[in-house]
Formats: structure tokens, C-alpha cells, sequence
């Protein structure tokens, strides 16, 4: 009888918990709640460090950046950028790359950041620069030489400060990347080095090197690496892009970021706090 009576009480309980309601999945708190910026950089970081998508993503675009180079050459009429307004084939020619996450990998940086739960330091920044011990991205050390063999010369068109120089400098030259020495062409063209390069506004640079040299290609891994997109709206970015469809992977070679950059402040604008921008972010997200 005992043993009868245990069995309907077990019997009964596990009728009970078979029906009982479910509760109902716990959805993810909003960025204000725990808000945790540095951890937004996670799986982008990861993915820049260790995925053989991203190191084929930007072998692929090194590999056409050396293909537009070659037809750049061939061709005296070749344009590449918006701001060189004379084409003369008697110049020197001169391609412009960014440094930052299209020449430069500074993913361990970033780690830094996401351990510390943050997104972004400045003293931490300048310790990293003064480190010099960013890494080459995929494809650039070697577009870089084949450039050189042909008798183009590099521009590094960076918003790395002007008191970032020293640091900048030892890194490019441990990864063997061509620097030019004479002061009065510097190659290294960091924002700030001149009065009138103050703004994070590139377009004063690519003039300037488009003045002296007949400028073939740009590369970089954000809009402003080709034309001053600060203010515009994420509308208008991908306008950009449209109207300028038949440049790219032609005169104008983008390297994969989606880390950081400009595309952020098209939706964050207006945010008081890191945490402001991680929901701003959250919430530009589109679900259909």
C-alpha cells in the first residue's frame, strides 16, 4: 500500500510539471542595464583575428588593389581620386593608403578595450602606438613592395596624430613598409603635421599629393579614406557608395572593418556616454 501511494504522489507531481505554464525566455536587457561597451567589439575582433573569411577578405583586396595598379599604369588618362583634377602622365605616380585597419591590424588593441569593458582610452591609444608592435594586414607588405618595384610611391593619408609620428614611424619600418625621408615630401601624412591638415578631413591631403603626383588608386577601410563623409547620414553614405559604384575594386579598394569607424557616428550622433551609443546601435538594428 506504502509503495502504491508513492507512486501516485510521483505520478500526480509529474502530471503537474508537464503542464504547468512555461515561463517565458528572458530577452536581453538593453544596453543601460549591465552596459558593457567593450564587449560590442567581441565578435568583430575575433572575427579580424582569427577567421580565415577575414585574412581571405583582404588578400582578395590586396590581390585587386596590384591588378587596378597594373591597368592604372597602362592607362595615361587613369584617375583615382576626386581630388586629382589634372591628369598629367609626366608625374610621378602615387597610391594613398590608410594605415589603421587597412594597412596596420590593431586587434590587439581592441582586446585590450574588451578586457577592460571599454571601447575606446586615449592613454591607453598612445601606449599602443608608442609600443610600434601593430601587425601587417594580410596582402599589404607585399602590395606595398610590388608598388615600389614598379615605381609608385606610397602615401600614408592617416588620422594618427602628429605627436604619434615617432611610435607610427618605428612600426611601419619594422614591417618594411616603404618610407619616403626627404621633410619636405613626407610620405607619412598624419593629421596635424601641417596647419592646414588640423581636420580629420582627408581631402586636404589627397590634394596635396595629387598636386605633385598623378595619384592611381586609394585604399582604406572607411568613406573618409575617399571622400569627406563625416556628417553624412547612413542614407547618404550608401548613396555615396551607388553613385561611386564603378570605382570600387577598381580606383578605390576597401579593406573589411567592422569594428569601429565612421559608419558608427551615422547612427550614434546626438549619444552623452559610450552606454548611449550601444543602444543607439541596438536599437538601429532592424529586425524585417
Amino acid at each position: 500500500m506504502r509503495i502504491a501511494l508513492t507512486l501516485i504522489l510521483v505520478s500526480v507531481l509529474a502530471c503537474a510539471h508537464a503542464t504547468a505554464p512555461r515561463p517565458t525566455p528572458a530577452q536581453p536587457p538593453p544596453a543601460q542595464e549591465g552596459c558593457n561597451p567593450g564587449q560590442a567589439l567581441v565578435n568583430a575582433s575575433l572575427w579580424v583575428q582569427s577567421s580565415a573569411e577575414y585574412r581571405a577578405n583582404a588578400l582578395q583586396a590586396y590581390a585587386a588593389a596590384r591588378r587596378a595598379l597594373d591597368a592604372a599604369l597602362a592607362d595615361p588618362s587613369w584617375v583615382g581620386a576626386t581630388e586629382e583634377t589634372a591628369s598629367e602622365p609626366s608625374q610621378p605616380p602615387a597610391v594613398i593608403l590608410d594605415l589603421d585597419e587597412t594597412a596596420i591590424d590593431n586587434t590587439a588593441y581592441e582586446a585590450r578595450m574588451i578586457a577592460r569593458g571599454i571601447a575606446y582610452d586615449l592613454p591607453s591609444w598612445n601606449q599602443w602606438v608608442s609600443e610600434a608592435a601593430a601587425r601587417a594586414v594580410p596582402g599589404a607588405r607585399d602590395f606595398l613592395a610590388y608598388a615600389r618595384s614598379r615605381g609608385v610611391t606610397p602615401f600614408y593619408v592617416t588620422n594618427r596624430e602628429a605627436r604619434e609620428e615617432e611610435g607610427t614611424r618605428r612600426n611601419l619600418e619594422a614591417l618594411g613598409f616603404p618610407l619616403g625621408t626627404d621633410a619636405a615630401r613626407p610620405t607619412l601624412l598624419l593629421r596635424g603635421l601641417r596647419p592646414e591638415w588640423a581636420s580629420s578631413d582627408k581631402s586636404p591631403r589627397r590634394a596635396w599629393v595629387a598636386s605633385s603626383y598623378r595619384l592611381l588608386l586609394l585604399l582604406g577601410d572607411d568613406l573618409n579614406d575617399f571622400a569627406n563623409t563625416r556628417d553624412l547620414s547612413v542614407a547618404d553614405r550608401a548613396a555615396l557608395v551607388d553613385k561611386t559604384a564603378s570605382w570600387w575594386g577598381t580606383r578605390w579598394i576597401i579593406l573589411p572593418n567592422p569594428m569601429y569607424g565612421s559608419f558608427e557616428r551615422a547612427v550614434t550622433s546626438g549619444a552623452k556616454t559610450p552606454c548611449d551609443e550601444l543602444q543607439k546601435k541596438i536599437d538601429a538594428l532592424r529586425d524585417k
